[in-house]
């Protein structure tokens, strides 16, 4: 009883809102309000303030927040090695992971992974790098993947590989241009990038502004794929990491330009893990192939 109320708990935290909590429990507002109350009870202190429709955490409940998190996250851990040694070869394994690394990276690992182990259950969950550490800090993944450079006390960070930064064009647009580009024809290229203020707009704009470049931006959007496409219909030129075009170069659908000026640019796929703690078999294994796949050393539990 403790375990379900700390979970509704969380989930009207995580929500901001009883009625939402309510609705993805598939509970009614009145039994959510009259679990979280008996949780209150049970510690004797306040775990919310309430402001119009919207509750906050009270100092001590984002207290309780963390340990409750901690709790459901140990729970599931226990299930998944129960149900591991109840039937071998099972399990569960949910990594986390930036969204580029989604959509161009894990499904080749992910196919690899359940080939050898078709009985284990995969979930992903995507966001930013930010968002990825908070889900394995928080227990909600098993393993992160991210691009961004991680330091922290409950981390092991191990480096997989180097992701090279390349200028792509569709064959239509690079068949018009020389076969060499120089900085400066490349600067009066048009070129299609992500928005400003995203991470990896930062990360091009630090490359082309090593080489002296002003882009000549002429569209702006906020995923790989939607740059792609435009890249492909011959509106302009980017700036993209290999693992994102890959596909496409194979396929034709892009063209690499070859820039002599570019630098030698590329961002760090690394896996992040929760130090110290005892992984699932299911857990091992996927550590494992990423180990054969990159030639790397994961620090055992």
């Amino acid at each position: 009883m403790l375990l379900q109320h700390l979970t509704t708990f969380c989930r009207v935290v995580e929500e901001g809102s009883f009625t939402r909590a309510a609705h993805l429990l598939n509970l009614t507002q009145p039994s959510v309000t009259k679990q979280v109350g008996a949780l209150e009870d049970y510690l004797q202190v306040q775990l919310f303030t309430r402001q119009g429709k919207r509750v906050h955490l009270t100092p001590v409940g984002e207290l309780v927040y963390d340990y409750a998190r901690q709790v459901i996250h140990l729970v599931a851990q226990c299930e998944a090695a129960v149900q591991e040694y109840r039937t071998p070869g099972s399990g569960s394994v949910t990594v986390g992971c930036v969204h580029t690394i989604g959509l161009f990276t894990l499904p080749d690992l992910l196919a690899a992974y359940v080939r050898q182990h078709p009985r284990v259950k995969i979930n992903v969950k995507t966001g930013n790098n930010r968002e990825t550490v908070t889900m394995l800090l928080h227990g909600e993944v098993d393993v992160g993947l991210v691009t961004t450079p991680q330091v922290h006390e409950r981390i092991d960070v191990v480096p997989l590989f180097e992701d090279p930064l390349v200028v792509v064009a569709g064959p239509n647009f690079a068949a018009e241009l020389p076969p060499v580009i120089s900085d400066e024809e490349l600067a009066h290229l048009p070129f299609i990038g992500y928005v400003r203020g995203a991470r990896f707009r930062m990360t091009t704009d630090q490359v082309l502004e090593e080489m002296g470049i002003q882009p000549n931006v002429v569209m702006e959007f906020d995923n790989h794929e939607a740059i792609k496409t435009m890249v492909a219909l011959g509106f302009g030129i980017a700036l993209e990491p290999v693992s994102a075009v890959q596909k496409e170069l194979i396929t034709g659908q892009l063209v690499r330009l070859n820039v002599p000026g570019l630098p030698r640019s590329s961002r760090t796929t690394s896996l992040i893990l929760r130090r110290g703690e005892r992984r699932s078999d299911a857990v091992k294994a996927f550590l494992a192939l990423l180990e054969e796949r990159y030639g790397v050393t994961i620090p055992s539990r």
